[in-house]
């Protein structure tokens, strides 16, 4: 039987090539966004790909919009057997004096506490079959601080701890929970924090050892790697890909 992938964010940048690298392997696919059209979209091309692939309308701001989720691809296709929490927002950048408290909890509502809704209901499925893996989402500013962004550095090291935590919690259950922090990924996201400006994401990219952006397929690789059975001995780790740092 086919696994099958939850992609929580799918529907374009990472969450997208995500999902491509999973149904390549043979995985069917559940694409989520709380824009349900663009779920559509993204799930139509991997159809018209030949991939199996459903649309689903989900925002992470609500437990209960994220368990409609996760029964209906249950409902379709009888198990979850992977999960990727990507979904997150890029805040709005300034100094952490005049961050405003709206800004700082919708930073942390979506990106911290999405992710922990998500595994809310991911592992209550996990449990009743006895296995699977989930992989999350927080960024390399997880694991170190960037000024001006304060509330995502803090929402991102909220995740790795919550992640951590969890993985050791269940484990004997035969369930997996791992991150991936990658820096500068050359998707949607970083074209929204930089304002469109490719100067900007060419700094981003000097700074590198490595001299340039992470792509999506990257990170896609790393996820796909994380939930497979070549990693069954990694758990509660977070996986780093930022070409040797900054």
């Amino acid at each position: 039987m086919s696994n099958t992938a939850l992609i929580i964010g799918g529907s374009s940048g990472i969450g997208y090539a995500t999902a491509l690298r999973f149904a390549k392997g043979g995985t069917k696919v559940a694409i989520t966004s709380r824009n349900l059209e663009k779920a559509e979209v993204a799930s139509a091309t991997l159809s018209k790909l030949g991939y199996e692939a459903m649309p689903l309308k989900v925002d992470v701001c609500s437990s209960d919009s994220i368990s409609l989720g996760v029964d209906s691809l249950v409902k379709r296709w009888g198990k979850l057997d992977f999960a990727f929490n990507n979904a997150g927002w890029e805040g709005e950048p300034g100094p952490i004096d005049e961050l405003s408290e709206i800004s700082w909890t919708k930073m942390i509502d979506i990106k911290l506490s999405g992710v922990w809704r998500g595994m809310k209901v991911q592992l209550k499925q996990m449990k009743i079959q006895g296995y699977g893996s989930v992989v999350n989402m927080a960024g390399s500013w997880g694991l170190e601080g960037f000024p001006n962004f304060a509330s995502y550095c803090a929402a991102a090291h909220g995740i790795v701890g919550l992640s951590r935590a969890a993985a050791k919690e269940i484990a004997s259950l035969g369930i997996r929970i791992n991150c991936v922090c990658p820096g500068a990924v050359e998707a949607p996201m970083l074209d929204r924090m930089v304002g469109g400006d490719q100067s900007m994401k060419d700094s981003f990219a000097n700074q590198l050892a490595v001299k340039r952006l992470c792509s999506p397929e990257e990170v896609a690789e790393a996820v796909t790697w994380l939930c497979s059975d070549s990693a069954s001995y990694i758990n509660g780790t977070t996986l780093t890909l930022d070409g040797s740092g900054y």
